[in-house]
C-alpha cells in the first residue's frame, strides 16, 4: 500500500510533470509515507528542511508565533499539494510551524536527494520552479486584493481559492479554517471577518460552523470573490 501511495503522489504531482522515468523511479525508491495524527506539528519554525513533502490526504496549516504573542496563520496546504520546496531548494530552515489539522498522510522525499538530482541535471528544476511561481502569484493576488477589495470580497476570494484546491471543489464542501485563522491570513480582525461571514450566511452562500465554513452555493461565492484574472 505504501509503495502505491508513494508512486501515485509523485507521478501525479505538478512538481515532477516533466521528469524522465528514471528520475521518477529514483524518487519513488527513496520516498517514505508518514501518517500524522490531528494536531501534530510536523516541524517548527527554524527547523532544518529535511524533506520535500506531498500531502496525500488531510491538511496542514502554517503558523508563526509573533513577538506580540499572537499566532499568525500564513496558509493552508490540502491533499495533492506540496510543502517545503522553497527551504529545500535554498537549503535554509523552515519559515513556519507546520501542523496537521486532521489525520494526514504525507509522502516525504529527502531534501539531500532532491538537491543532488537537480545539481546533476538542471532541467529537472524547471517544473519545480514553475509550481513555486504559480503558488507565489496566487499569494500575491491575495495580498494585492487587500488594497482595493471589500472584506467580504477578500473572505470570499480566500474561501474560493481554498475550495478550488480541495479534492471536492463543489457545493456542500467545507473549508476547515476558524474565523481567527481567516482573520490572520487576511491581516484583519476576527470581528471584521465575523460580520462578513454573517452577511454571507444570510445570503445563503455559506454556513458557519465551529472551526470550519461550509460552502452552500459556489456560484454566489464566485460572484462575491475578486476576479482572479
Amino acid at each position: 500500500m505504501n509503495d502505491t501511495l508513494v508512486r501515485l503522489a509523485i507521478t501525479q504531482s505538478e512538481l515532477f510533470s516533466d521528469w524522465p522515468d528514471e528520475a521518477i523511479a529514483r524518487l519513488i525508491a527513496h520516498a517514505e509515507v508518514l501518517v500524522v495524527e490531528p494536531g501534530t506539528c510536523v516541524h517548527h519554525t527554524a527547523d532544518p528542511a529535511k524533506y520535500l513533502t506531498i500531502l496525500v490526504a488531510g491538511s496542514m496549516y502554517l503558523t508563526r508565533e509573533m513577538s506580540s504573542g499572537r499566532t499568525f496563520t500564513a496558509g493552508l496546504h490540502l491533499a495533492g499539494e506540496f510543502h517545503g520546496l522553497g527551504p529545500v531548494l535554498s537549503h535554509v530552515p523552515h519559515f513556519f510551524n507546520a501542523t496537521c489539522k486532521e489525520k494526514t498522510v504525507l509522502v516525504r522525499i529527502p531534501a539531500e536527494l532532491l538537491r543532488e538530482m537537480i545539481a546533476s541535471n538542471g532541467r529537472l528544476s524547471f517544473s519545480l520552479f514553475a509550481a513555486q511561481e504559480k503558488r507565489h502569484f496566487r499569494a500575491l493576488r491575495l495580498h494585492a486584493s487587500a488594497a482595493v477589495e471589500t472584506i467580504q470580497a477578500r473572505v470570499a476570494g480566500l474561501l474560493k481559492s481554498i475550495d478550488a484546491r480541495s479534492v471536492s471543489g463543489r457545493s456542500g464542501s467545507a473549508v476547515n479554517l476558524s474565523q481567527d485563522e481567516i482573520a490572520t491570513m487576511l491581516g484583519t480582525r476576527r470581528q471584521v471577518v465575523n460580520r462578513a461571514l454573517k452577511d454571507m450566511a444570510e445570503e445563503g452562500v455559506i454556513r458557519v460552523e465551529y472551526g470550519r465554513i461550509s460552502i452552500l452555493d459556489n456560484d454566489k461565492l464566485a460572484q462575491m470573490a475578486p476576479d482572479s484574472n
